[in-house]
């Protein structure tokens, strides 16, 4: 592995870190995070400092996640198609090392884990059951000896963690009980952060098989993965259609319909995997998909909230 051969100036370094904690990502953890103290405010049950705490904690626990992951698969040299993917990879570069990385991933995972401990006074049932949660999810996704991800779990990880252990989480620590509406509306987030990763896992494919890593694309092939892909589409939005129908979403939550076109062309490109120029638009889509859905679900809680 190459490494830095000058010292960097101070925007160098930001931005070179930026790029290693795959900044424009924590925006996956941060918007289902806000949904839950949303909700959580919808039912006059909010409290601005454990929710700023929280979120923090969250996005603190997605980072070291990212770091964690990024370390392991340089470790077992399954880069996949990391230089393709929106984060040019400095870690591939040379310009981080692998122990910085490594003291990048702890640092974020001590971080969300004192923000759990300070919440663990206020709220104890909903941080201990979260918290430990999360921290299996974050530590064990790509490390041994769990590696989840490389098991063929890696997938339903990031529904669990990024769907209603987050929404749910956040909403039980600040309205200081157990919400069904909150893991209702956690579905269709979760669902579309998951298929982030089952399309990069499709496009990944060959270099998963090489590395060992028994993905679901691995495990199932990767045309039946575009299949769970398309499956999980229409749960998400049944979810939605199903909640407003039983009372458990407000109406508004019909906004999250305008992802189809999105949802549409990112199963398309899918299935199109032997394409590899079409990996970086698919995953576009995936991620602006996940993005949107979490945004229009706040938008509709805030307009039943005002009008």
């Amino acid at each position: 592995m190459s490494t830095v051969t000058r010292k960097l100036t101070f925007k160098e370094y930001i931005i070179v870190w930026a790029k290693a904690a795959r900044a424009p990502f924590l925006i996956v953890s941060f918007l289902p995070a806000v949904l839950g103290g949303i909700i959580a405010m919808s039912d006059a049950q909010f409290a601005w400092w454990p929710f700023i705490i929280a979120v923090f904690g969250v996005v603190m626990a997605h980072s070291a996640a990212d770091f964690f992951d990024d370390y392991y698969d340089y470790l077992s040299g399954n880069l996949g198609n990391k230089e393709k993917q929106f984060h040019d990879s400095p870690l591939i570069s040379g310009e981080v090392t692998l122990n910085q990385v490594l003291f990048a991933a702890i640092l974020c995972f001590v971080v969300g884990l004192l923000c759990g401990v300070y919440l663990l006074f206020l709220q104890p049932t909903a941080v201990i059951s979260m918290t430990l949660l999360g921290a299996i999810a974050v530590f064990f996704y790509t490390a041994p000896p769990l590696k989840l991800n490389y098991r063929g779990l890696g997938e339903l990880v990031l529904f669990f963690a990024f769907g209603p252990l987050i929404v749910l989480g956040i909403y039980w620590v600040v309205a200081g009980e157990f919400s069904w509406e909150a893991v209702i509306a956690a579905i269709a987030p979760g669902v579309f952060t998951m298929n982030v990763g089952i399309v990069s896992n499709i496009f990944d494919h060959d270099d998963d098989i090489a590395s060992k890593k028994y993905t679901m694309p691995v495990r199932f092939g990767q045309a039946n993965a575009v299949k769970v892909l398309a499956a999980g589409i229409i749960l998400a939005y049944l979810s939605i259609i199903l909640g407003i129908v039983f009372g458990m979403l407000p109406v508004y939550a019909l906004l999250v319909l305008l992802t189809i076109p999105l949802t549409y062309q990112t199963v398309r490109a899918s299935a199109n995997f032997h394409d590899l120029d079409l990996y970086t638009g698919a995953m576009t889509k995936a991620i602006a998909t996940a993005s949107l859905s979490s945004v229009l679900l706040i938008v509709a809680y805030l307009l039943d909230m005002w009008i």
